[in-house]
């Protein structure tokens, strides 16, 4: 969660040093827009292999399993560019983050968390008006998760990874402000095939209870909200 956070930190730096440069240019605009976005998502997820290894694992008191279904919140930064009349490519870096706490039976605290990094290139059919765009489309892209497993009461702590690709649908409208700042509302469809997680010694997780190895594949869908700067 701390690297996906210091990547959209180091991002946003980099979107602001070169919005400073365009500022004093914004007399002369280019047919083609140039901008960056970014913002918060909120979505639900189904990862229903990872969750049996979650509930295996921590041995939650009953009642209290875990559902397959389940929020998440989602980080994402997006520059894009137009490429014709109608269409845009968008590069997009987005980050999932979701955490559990359980008390398990007999009273083990375990704590679950994973960041799945979700680079895409996106294209997208664009539909513009007076004071708003809208976009249309998908892409895809190569993705990692990361899943931190923590049993605090014993000290054990363990780091698994995934990575495989990912297929995103997206909408979004954006309205416009002013001349470089729109609002951005979004929806998106997402289905991650992430495959089985491994340790670091590349060996795979093992379920205890049925001997499985648990896969990161998980489909999502969700809204979101954040803005967009043009730089052009």
């Amino acid at each position: 969660m701390k690297r996906a956070l210091g990547s959209l930190r180091v991002l946003a730096a980099g979107a602001l040093v070169i919005l400073a440069e365009r500022l004093p240019a914004q007399e002369e605009k280019s047919p083609w827009f140039i901008g960056i976005g970014a913002g918060l998502g909120v979505v639900t997820h189904s990862a229903p292999s990872l969750v049996d290894y979650i509930n295996a694992s921590s041995m939650p008191v009953a009642g209290q399993q875990l559902d397959e279904f389940s929020s998440a919140v989602e980080l994402f930064i997006a520059p894009e560019i137009q490429i014709s009349e109608n269409w845009v490519l968008t590069l997009e870096y987005a980050a999932l983050l979701k955490s559990y706490s359980i008390e398990g039976r007999g009273g083990i605290q375990s704590e679950f968390s994973y960041t799945v990094h979700m680079p895409s290139v996106l294209v997208q059919r664009l539909v513009p008006g007076e004071g708003y765009r809208l976009k249309f489309g998908g892409g895809l892209g190569y993705h990692k998760a990361e899943v931190e497993q923590r049993f605090p009461g014993f000290g054990s702590e363990d780091h698994f990874t995934a990575r495989g690709v990912g297929v995103t649908l997206d909408a979004t409208g954006h309205t416009q402000f002013d001349e470089i700042f729109f609002g951005s509302l979004g929806f998106q469809a997402r289905w991650d095939f992430l495959g089985t997680l491994k340790r670091d010694d590349g060996s795979p997780v093992i379920n205890r209870s049925d001997q499985s190895s648990p896969a990161m594949n998980f489909f999502s869908i969700g809204f979101r909200l954040g803005f967009m700067i043009r730089l052009n």
